[in-house]
């Protein structure tokens, strides 16, 4: 009788269950772009900016969520971990190493000193300026400070290592069978009390709160608050399916996640003690082996698989119910019915529904013989019972024998038998039979549900769907005042259906002269409103007969399908031109201004059944309600694509595009600003890529820069701007652009400061740190090489003349030519001195005219020099005397004062 409760109880539950149905959270699966790599990824780790970085199997690639960036490992990359200045350490197979620059490129350098070195470093992580690397047969910590590396070994050749964690700021070392800690480079046994027989898995530190997920190979989860261990009510539900759990991580401050080896990910919420989620196939993975999990900076959850990359979103109040089995075709609507969720379709009409999943189990029972005697039944050692987790399992007690448990040597006779065991229940589409065509609007008449399209009217019930009306349906409204439909159709008709002893009929049709109508409203007054491509018509009765209507003419020039609604008691009309309303003082359609101003042009608009009215203006959501206030929804910016929503027991329904049905369930926190920063994504010259430090310096030849910066965002909303400003060069900012490059293909010589700025759309700006560099200019425009020229120039001056004084008749030609080319070589620097001063960049016309001008600037000086070069005792040089005879004076008269 006990039992019997307890199943029906349980019956009543599932049945609840099913009629509240919850979707499924929100995945968006990435696949890399990157040729020749696969999806063998074993670690996932964020830097502070919010970059994802992954170690795959040939590489480290980086993701922003606009661009996946790799760069090269020598082989493959098991894990990665970022050191306070974001620095990216990775431990490969046989090798380890940071990802750094040198030879103008970022790339991997190596820092193990071994160079025959066959180990798998599969954990890294870094604790006070040392990095830390673990393979199976070794430990080494590298200081980054020292640039050092510090090697330890097991004593014991037959113990191995496993497992590295950081823990309350200690290191951690799991063997095959004991945890140490490491403390200056030995291990220590470790004075706590861990679960009896824990081998750990993972530590994992809580976001906020001083407390650890641990998780064991005997597939127990704990979480750690030292100097204890609790037990997580999960650890009875692994049990109980047997799954082999092999990471986990916090998602946020409430819920961490669990990935398994053949059931997908666990979503946990530590809160309320209970699994939130499954993510597997079921729930639209792609693979329920899972490789790796991590999470980013904006509480979304990243699992590997064999099929690339998932992200499930946590805090984003949404939930899909696309993953479902069996929907096909486009969405065009989806409707509850009878606490049923109807889709309509391109491909027809399907309904959601529970369906039970058994598995066939064979298992074998030993052969009675007659001529035995029965032996006499022993008692059974009592079995210890199974800890159920959430629902109850009753299962019949039989006495079998499992396939593994039969020996070779056991003479018994055995019979097979099949034991069919239920799995699970799941949720899935299951079409409405009869229905094979488009269907585009539902609606309920008489308490029937009906599916309108374009072969016509179908009556849909307890999944099937009968054709009663047959006619290409374009809109389709129920009339109130006389419970009638009202049907347009794709030949411009207008027709008035009615039931009458479950027999549909015509009762009249409407002649609109030939327009389309592109909606229909029936208000409660009981007058209906048609909007065709430029009008708007009025009838006060639905009657062919009735001529009394009004037509108001409204701009629509490109066949928009207008909105049509009561705001503030007054009916409007909004389309992709605006947003109008019927004056009845003035008798026409008026356009509001207002409205405009406040959101701007109706890019995409929506209507829910009760008449509110949703716009999309090219950047957010507004929902226009009845009393004419507007609500702006930034969580909507999710889905820029949406095409329908509706309300229906409390909750938005919304489709996504015509491909995912996903329902909204209004959250505390229901906002979506990241928490990601911007940062310089690269930086690169004419000579190849540059590392950001405080003060750069480059030379001449390395003047072409260019900076690419980023924010992540990996819901695809933030729509980052960008503007910039270069002291040095310009100290306005730039107008802002979504182009996330800043290019400069020529600076001159000199310092400059570099400002860079972002701007979210939700308004949010930050501002990058200065960025200070200087341009070195070439040596022959530095001062020093001046000094030089100006010394060698004077040696030539002075050595000709030397040479015009004192070798009058001999060697004529070479003194001559020096002559020529000290005259020269002086001109020409003058002329490259002022060029560079000026520093004037015009047209070759311009140019020439300074040339020119310098040119006649400097001929006076090349008379003077000629004079003086070439003057001798009795010439009119320098008032009868030349340079030489100027510079020895002195020295003669000192000499004949000597002589006397």
């Amino acid at each position: 009788m006990h039992r019997l409760i307890i199943s029906l109880f349980l019956c009543l539950s599932l049945h609840l269950k099913s009629t509240a149905q919850q979707g499924d959270l929100f995945l968006t699966h990435h696949s890399l772009t990157i040729e020749g790599l696969d999806n063998l990824n074993f670690d996932i780790t964020s830097n502070s900016k919010g970059q994802l970085c992954i170690a795959n199997r040939s590489g480290v690639l980086f993701y922003d969520g606009f661009k996946w960036d790799y760069i090269s490992t020598p082989s493959s990359a098991l894990s990665v971990t970022f050191d306070p200045n974001d620095k990216l350490y990775v431990g490969c197979v046989g090798d380890f190493g940071k990802i750094d620059y040198k030879d103008n490129q970022l790339q991997f350098i190596s820092l193990n000193p071994d160079k025959h070195d066959h180990g798998l470093y599969n954990k890294t992580l870094y604790k006070d300026s040392s990095i830390y690397f673990l393979s199976e047969n070794n430990i080494t910590r590298y200081h980054t400070f020292q640039n050092k590396s510090y090697l330890f070994h097991l004593k014991n050749t037959e113990d191995y290592f496993t497992n590295m964690f950081e823990v309350y700021d200690q290191i951690l070392i799991q063997t095959h069978d004991t945890l140490y800690q490491y403390q200056d480079d030995s291990l220590a046994f470790l004075d706590w009390s861990p679960p009896e027989g824990a081998k750990f898995l993972f530590f994992d530190k809580h976001p906020t709160e001083d407390k650890y997920i641990a998780g064991t190979t005997d597939n127990r989860t704990f979480i750690y608050r030292k100097p204890k261990f609790y037990e997580c009510k999960i650890s009875e539900f692994l049990e109980e399916h047997e799954s082999f759990v092999n990471d986990g991580k916090w998602v946020n401050d409430r819920y961490f996640a669990l990935s398994t080896l053949e059931d997908g990910c666990i979503l946990y919420d530590n809160k309320n003690s209970e699994i939130k989620e499954i993510i597997n196939q079921s729930k639209g993975l792609p693979d329920n082996q899972i490789f790796t999990i991590g999470a980013d900076q904006e509480e979304g959850l990243w699992i590997a698989h064999e099929y690339g990359l998932s992200r499930m979103e946590v805090s984003i109040p949404f939930r899909s119910f696309s993953n479902f089995q069996g929907l096909h075709g486009n969405l065009s609507e989806v409707y509850f019915h009878n606490r049923t969720l109807y889709a309509a379709t391109s491909e027809g009409i399907y309904y959601l529904d529970k369906e039970d999943v058994f598995k066939n189990t064979v298992y074998y029972v030993e052969k009675k013989t007659a001529s035995k005697p029965k032996p006499k039944a022993e008692p059974e050692p009592e079995k210890k019972k199974k800890k159920l987790f959430g629902l109850f399992k009753i299962k019949k007690e039989e006495k079998f024998t499992n396939p593994q448990h039969i020996q070779k040597s056991n003479k018994k006779q055995y019979e097979k038998r099949i034991r069919k065991e239920f799995i699970h229940s799941k949720y899935l589409f299951k079409p409405v039979e009869g229905v094979h065509s488009k269907i585009a609007k539902f609606v309920v008449y008489k308490g029937k549900l009906l599916g309108a399209g374009t072969n016509g009217v179908y009556e849909i019930n307890e999944g099937v769907g009968e054709l009663v009306i047959h006619e290409p349906v374009r809109l389709i409204e129920r009339e109130r005042k006389n419970d009638r439909l009202i049907i347009g159709t794709y030949f411009d008709e207008v027709k008035i259906y009615e039931l009458i002893d479950d027999i549909w009929v015509i009762a009249d049709e409407i002649d609109l002269h030939g327009n389309t109508v592109l909606n229909t409203l029936n208000d409660v007054s009981g007058r209906t409103w048609f909007v065709t491509a430029g009008s708007l018509y009025e009838f006060n009765d639905l009657d062919s007969k009735n001529k009394d209507f009004k037509q108001y003419e409204f701009e629509n020039p490109f066949v928009d399908k207008a909105k049509i609604s009561y705001i503030d008691k007054q009916l409007y009309l909004i389309n992709n031109q605006g947003y109008f309303y019927l004056n009845t003082k003035m008798n026409r359609i008026v356009e509001d201004t207002l409205l405009l101003n406040e959101i701007g042009y109706p890019v995409k608009h929506l209507q829910q059944r009760n008449g509110i009215i949703w716009v999309y203006n090219g950047e957010n959501w507004f929902r226009i309600n009845r009393d004419k206030t507007i609500k702006k929804h930034d969580v909507f910016r999710l889905f820029p694509n949406m095409n329908y929503i509706s309300e229906y027991g409390n909750h938005l329904w919304l489709l996504n595009d015509s491909k995912e049905i996903l329902q909204y369930v209004p959250a505390v926190a229901d906002s979506l600003v990241a928490l990601n920063k911007m940062f310089f994504r690269k930086v690169t010259n004419n000579h190849g890529d540059v590392n950001i430090e405080d003060h750069m310096s480059f030379e001449h030849d390395e003047n072409s820069l260019h900076f690419e910066m980023s924010m992540p965002d990996y819901r695809g909303l933030l729509k980052a701007e960008y503007q910039y400003r270069l002291k040095g060069l310009n100290n306005k900012w730039s107008k802002w652009r979504s182009n996330n490059r800043v290019d400069f293909p020529y600076l001159q010589p000199g310092s400059y400061v570099l400002s860079v700025r972002s701007r979210d759309s939700f308004g949010n700006v930050q501002e990058s740190d200065d960025i200070h560099f200087v341009i070195n200019p070439p040596y022959w425009q530095t001062l020093w090489f001046y000094g030089l020229q100006i010394f060698v120039m004077t040696l030539l001056v002075i050595g000709s003349i030397f040479l015009n004084r004192f070798s009058k008749y001999k060697n004529v030609l070479i003194t001559e030519g020096l002559t020529i080319l000290t005259i020269v070589m002086v001109i020409e620097f003058l002329q490259s001195a002022a060029g560079n001063y000026l520093s004037i960049q015009s047209s070759p016309v311009v140019d020439f005219g300074i040339d020119v001008g310098v040119a006649l600037c400097v001929f006076p000086l090349e008379q003077f020099l000629k004079k003086v070069m070439r003057a001798d005792s009795q010439g009119p040089g320098l008032q009868g005397k030349g340079i030489i005879d100027i510079l020895k004076s002195p020295f003669k008269k000192r000499t004949e004062a000597l002589k006397a």
